[in-house]
Formats: structure tokens, sequence, C-alpha cells
């Protein structure tokens, strides 16, 4: 089986504890691929039989059969494998002995043969456009269109857009679910994308204030092989507690709020997410506050991640500008595209650099470089063209600019950030310095830096086990060499607290629901289409195509939702199954119908040797293509 549809990727693989869990739901979701399945097949065994033609197996599933019955002339049975089915027909492959009954498919016309091998893209079709009103009129949870993050410089970033922004349509197409906006985009090729939306600063309520139309430029990103334009899914305000997990046996409660990360306040699950990413302590503090608006300190032991870390206690510089805006981009004589930021310096009555008054790091650094009114002794010292330059302040800036100032670390620049506490800084290695070498292999991007840091520490008894790294770093002209031991430690991680992607529940009233059903059902057959064509033309990587192990984790996952939620996704995957079994490739149903057509035209049927070499051809082609969308399951869930 094969899913065609544009996903986010961001929830898959965030824990296999998950993917396992739930036996229930579990086989609510396989029943739910099977139910497809079988419908498909009981379109072609339905106008078999009415046709008379003898049906032998009727199979969910491919492989050995592992259990079944047989009534009449037909085995229905379960096989081993399961991504899909077969109908198996009297005569119906090349070579079959064929009887003179009349119950054999070749005896059959044309017409009834096309009518048996189209029943199942019918019946599919019939599936998705009586469940999708049924399902809409009861309620759908969908994923909230509201934008949760905005990558900095990138083209939304450049239009405007900011974190709580409801997108409503893109380029004209109305989007109930944030995959659909991530499928408009991704199909758009290189045109400018048209993104209604309701701003976070101006909605008065969940779906009211002025709709804005803002005009993005989408970019190709490679490693996703699909066009963007740099947004990402927004989380639900409250946090997901494990039971048994550390936050419950705490005492924490599912109905409250996280509000404080160890004396910091938070305000989103965002927030909660980067901090306990941060955190290195095997106990923290979280604020709570209930519906009675109260806030309580809870202690949480935290449990320490399964697989050891290896850390020097080196960061890199955030400090490149990758782009501007708004007041930013107008300010004259300010900032451009590719400074490289380096500190806010008070400059001398002779025009001569004084004292340091901030470095600049980070977009922090640059928003505290900018707090406040600075008079003309303030300059931002920074590089540009290769030139070291003092940059006025603008008069009456304040930190608010830096919102509009988009910072990027330099891939190329091996030049380090100092982490308290860590073996560079326990070491003596300064703030700035340079990485030239390391164990004598010398380094000239940042990425090669983490890699000879755990080769550093190779496994020993199933843990790492650290040695003494030789370090080669300039600063200011003064060659630096250190010998630092790389520290293994297992990060306290696990909350027993988890970010869940925010949900929305849409339902219509039952005339609107018909409606809104056909015209999605319409709606995902178009972007089916669209996105093979484009992974055809290469603008859609077919790295984006999706197996059964992403349609059973997404199967599952809808399970935690509610029934009508899992059914709406089975008729995207029955429309998906429609759509693909018509294309016209031999063992396919379309393979079929376009031999039917030929044999039609010509007057006499395909020879049984083309028919046999393509049907060979046909199987290897299917085979090859479950092997491909199956890697890329795999990379998805596990690199």
């Amino acid at each position: 089986m094969l899913l065609v549809t544009l996903l986010d990727g961001g929830g898959f693989g965030e824990t296999l504890r998950a993917f396992f869990s739930s036996a229930g739901g579990w086989a609510a979701a396989i029943g739910g691929i099977g139910l497809v399945v079988f419908v498909h097949e009981l379109g072609h065994f339905l106008v078999a039989k009415r046709c008379g033609v003898r049906v032998e197996v009727f199979s969910l599933g491919f492989g050995p059969r592992l259990l079944g019955f047989r009534r009449g002339e037909t085995d229905y049975r379960l096989c081993l494998v399961p991504i899909g089915g077969y109908v198996k027909m009297a005569g119906d492959a090349p070579g079959d002995s064929l009887q003179l009954d009349g119950t054999d498919l070749p005896s059959k016309s044309v017409g009834q043969r096309f009518a048996i091998f189209s029943a199942g893209v019918v019946m599919n079709l019939i599936f998705a456009v009586v469940v999708l009103p049924i399902v809409l009129a009861i309620g759908v949870q969908f994923h909230s269109t509201r934008i949760g993050g905005v990558l900095p410089g990138g083209p939304a970033w450049r239009a405007g857009l900011e974190r709580g922004d409801e997108v409503r349509a893109v380029s004209g197409h109305r989007v109930d679910d944030f995959n659909d906006v991530i499928a408009e985009v991704a199909l758009s090729g290189n045109d400018a994308v048209e993104v209604d939306v309701v701003r976070a600063a101006a909605r008065t309520d969940g779906r009211g204030g002025a709709v804005e139309r803002v005009v993005i430029q989408a970019e190709r990103d490679e490693k996703m092989g699909r066009f963007v334009i740099g947004i990402g899914p927004s989380y639900a305000p409250t946090l997901e507690v494990e039971p048994d997990g550390a936050a419950a046996r705490a005492g924490i409660r599912q109905d409250e709020r996280i509000t404080r990360f160890n004396g910091k306040p938070i305000s989103s699950a965002e927030e909660f997410d980067t901090l306990r990413g941060e955190n290195r302590l095997p106990s923290v503090q979280l604020g709570v506050t209930g519906a009675d608006g109260v806030e309580r300190l809870v202690d949480v032991e935290a449990r320490p991640e399964a697989h050891a870390t290896t850390r020097l206690g080196v960061q890199p510089y955030v400090n490149v500008v990758k782009a501007l805006r708004g007041e930013a981009a107008h300010v004259a004589d300010f900032l451009r595209p590719g400074d490289v930021l380096h500190a806010l310096v008070r400059v001398e009555a002779s025009g001569s650099a004084g004292a340091l008054v901030q470095p600049i790091r980070d977009g922090e650094e640059l928003a505290t470089a900018l707090d406040g009114t600075h008079d003309t002794a303030h300059r931002i010292e920074l590089e540009r063209d290769g030139a070291t330059i003092h940059v006025p302040l603008p008069a009456g800036v304040t930190r608010a600019l830096a919102k509009d100032v988009a910072l990027v670390q330099d891939p190329e620049s091996c030049v380090v950030r100092i982490m308290p506490g860590y073996p560079a800084d326990l070491g003596g290695l300064p703030d700035g310095a340079e990485i030239r070498t390391l164990d004598n292999v010398a380094v000239h991007r940042w990425s090669e830096i983490p890699q000879r840091i755990e080769k550093a520490a190779p496994e020993k008894d199933g843990e790492p086990s650290a040695h003494p790294l030789q370090l080669v770093a300039w600063k200011d002209g003064r060659e630096i060499k250190l010998n630092l031991t790389p520290r293994v430690e297992h990060l306290p991680v696990d909350l027993g607290l988890l970010p869940s992607l925010e949900m929305v529940t849409r339902s219509y009233p039952a005339l609107e629901a018909a409606r809104v059903g056909l015209s999605s059902a319409a709606y995902m057959l178009k972007n089916v289409y669209l996105t093979l064509k484009k992974i055809l033309v290469r603008d859609v990587d077919a790295s984006n195509l999706s197996g059964i192990l992403t349609i059973a984790y997404v199967s599952r996952s809808l399970v935690d939702y509610g029934l009508p939620t899992l059914f709406f996704f089975l008729a995207v995957l029955s429309l998906n199954l429609a759509f693909l079994n018509l294309l016209p490739i031999p063992v396919l149903d379309g393979g079929h119908l376009f031999f039917l057509i030929v044999e039609k035209l010509k007057g006499s049927p395909v020879s049984e040797r083309a028919l046999g070499i393509s049907q060979l051809i046909g199987v290897v082609l299917v085979l090859a293509l479950l092997l491909f969308v199956t890697y890329n399951d795999l990379r998805r869930f596990f690199l």
C-alpha cells in the first residue's frame, strides 16, 4: 500500500513507546486499514460473481495463508504480509487452464471484464464519498492551522507572519489541517503563494478576526525535497501527562498548565520543550497552574536518557545576519544580510574602539545590545565584506527591533561559544576561539566538530569511554593547545510530560457536511494527482511517498482522537488506493484496464506472451516501489 500525501514529519519518531502502546488502539488501526483493502477487493468479488466468474481466492494480505475458511468455490483467507489483498479468479493469470463452462474470466466480454477490474476503484470512491459527509457531520479532529513557529529569515518570516497567526487558505483553497498547508505550499512549485491568515494580535476569538492576504515566495528545501515557507505547527497549551511518569508521580494533573521551569516563566509547549532539552539537572522545579489560577511549585525527578551523550561544552555562534524585515530593513546604514555581528562596543572620542559592552553571539544578546536608547558613543562591531567596521545604533532603537533581524549560524565557522562547567570551560578554552584541529585532524566546518568529539569516546562494554582530545585553536592571533577529555553523561530529559500538536474539531450541519465531504474527496484526488505529477517533474522529491509503516503509524495515532477522525483518514487512504490502482501498471487494476482497451481497439486479446512479460515487469516495478516506500518509512522513524 502507498500513501501519496504530504505530511509534516515533525511527529515521526518522537517516541517508539507510543508506537507500540495500546493493543486495542492497534487493533482498531489495523482493522481500519483492512477495511479499506476489504472494500476494494469486495468490489472485484461482487462484480465477478455478478458476471458469473468463478472466484477461487478472496485474500486480505499476501504470502502464506494464516487462517481462513472455504465456502462454495472460494477460499476466504488472511495472509501473512498485510500490505494489500487480491481476488483470484479462474483464468485470470497467463497459463491458467480454462474450463468450458463459461465461468472463466477470459470467457467474459470486454465490457464485463472492464466492470470487474474497475469495481475495486469504484468501491473505494463510494467508500470515501459515503464516509466523508458522515464523519464531518459528527466532527473530525484536525491539526490546527495556527502557526507554532516561524523560521527566522525564511519566506514566511520575511513576509511578516508570526507565531499564533492562523492560516485560513492557501492559493485560494480552504485549509482545515496543518498538513493541508504543507501540501498546498509544496505543490505551488516556484509560484508565489497567497496565504490568507488571521493575525494573532487581531484575533478576538478562536475563529474571529479579519482575514489578511499575504503573498509569500516559497523556497525549495532540499532536505525535505519540497517547497516550504518556513512555518511549523502549533502545540496544545497543556502538556500530556504520561500515566506513571515522573510528573504524574509528583502530583501534576492533566488539566494543569506548566507555567514555570526552574524559575523561568513559560507560556507555551514549545518553550517547555526548549528548556527541557537544555536541562542538565536531575531534579526540576515546575510551576503548575490549575483552573483556579493559583500557581504551585512541584519538584519532579527527571529520568536520564537511555543513551549517553559525549560533550566537550562548545556551541556555535548564531550571529550571521540572514535577512531583515520591517523597521530593521528600512533603517539606513544599519545591518545588512551577510554581516557577522561581534559585539556592542563603546567608541572613544578619537574614533577608536573602546570597551566591549555586550558580546553578540545570538539573537537574545542582539536584543540586549539593542535594548533602550544609546548615544552616539555606542556602535555594533561587525564584519562586513571581510573588514571589521562599527555601525552606529539608530536613535531611539529598542530590543523590539531584534525580532526583525534573522540571525543564523555560519556552517563554515568553527568559532566556539563555551558552556560553563564543561571540559572546554574548565580546561581554559576561551570564548570566541576558533578550533583548527581536533586529534591532529583539521576541521573546516562546524559539523566536523561534534563528529570528532563523538569519536573521542568509543563505546566500551556498551557505554562510551572518553579519552583526552588534542585541540588546537586560535584567538587574537594566539595559538592555543589543550588536551581536553569530553564528558560522557546521561542527560535527564524525561519528565513524563509530552507536548502534543494542537487539535481542533470541525463539524458541519448534515447538508453542509455532504457538500464539504464531496468537495473534500475531489480536492484529495486532485492533490494525489498533482503530487505524483510534481514528483515526476522533480518539484517534490519521491522521499515524500509513504508506505505501510507510515500508514499504520498515522492510523494508530488517529485512533486516540476518535473513530470519526480515524475514518476520515481511511477515506483519504481509500482515495489514494483508488487513484493509484488506476495507474496503467501491469498487475494493477489500471494495467488490466489498459490491456482491455487495447483488446477492444484491435479486436483480439493481447498475446499471452506479451501479457506474461508485462506482468513480470509490473511485479518488479511494484516490488521496487514497495521497497522504496518502506525505506522512506524506516528513514522517517529511525534516522
